[in-house]
């Protein structure tokens, strides 16, 4: 069994972030992005166990690069934790991340991590517009990943399971939301919220 913590949007909100991390025990936190600022990246490298990341459209190319230099960046790349595999799709240049993971040998993939949603599930904004991205859609369908992680649609908080794939997108941190997702052959998601 692998206990995922998934948080995503956490735009400022560092100490948000803390309370969250330190309510749940996981083995691998996982953010799908929007940083946003230098200080909530760093102490999301503070934190305990195995990370992993990808950033979001808001961040700058300093958080990337933060990210990438303690070795837990995945956008546009495949990479193995505990046994699993992470694919990432970052939210700053996502047609470069799917034409970089195309053209690498792919196999089987555990975990999808990407900012922005997949067009269609769980992307409804306010105004009930579907806001996920087409691409995203597509490379979820041909990997098949057991589980896809996602942010960036803070109003469309939930999970779903369609074709075979969980798709959670947590919520946004800024609003103390964030999800558990619990790898044991019969996965399961538990979707949180912490008063803030």
């Amino acid at each position: 069994m692998v206990v995922l913590l998934h948080v995503s949007d956490i735009h400022c909100a560092t100490s948000t972030l803390k309370r969250v991390v330190q309510e749940v025990s996981y083995d691998i936190l996982v953010s799908s992005g929007d940083f946003e600022c230098m200080d909530a990246a760093e102490a999301f490298l503070g934190f305990p166990g195995r990370l992993v990341a990808v950033t979001g459209n808001l961040d700058n190319p300093s958080i990337y690069r933060l990210l990438n230099d303690a070795g837990v960046a995945l956008d546009g790349r495949v990479g193995t934790v505990m046994g699993l595999r992470f694919m990432g799709v970052g939210g700053l240049d996502v047609a470069s991340n799917v034409s970089s993971i195309e053209r690498s040998a792919l196999g089987p993939i555990d975990v999808l991590v990407s900012h922005h949603p997949p067009r269609g599930i769980l992307d409804r904004t306010l105004l009930g517009l579907h806001a996920g991205l087409g691409e995203l859609k597509d490379l979820s369908n041909r990997v098949r990943p057991r589980v896809h992680l996602f942010g960036h649609i803070h109003e469309s908080p939930g999970y779903t399971s369609l074709s075979g794939i969980l798709y959670v997108n947590p919520g946004p941190v800024l609003q103390g939301r964030y999800a558990v997702i619990i790898l044991n052959g019969e996965d399961r998601v538990e979707l949180h919220r912490i008063r803030i």
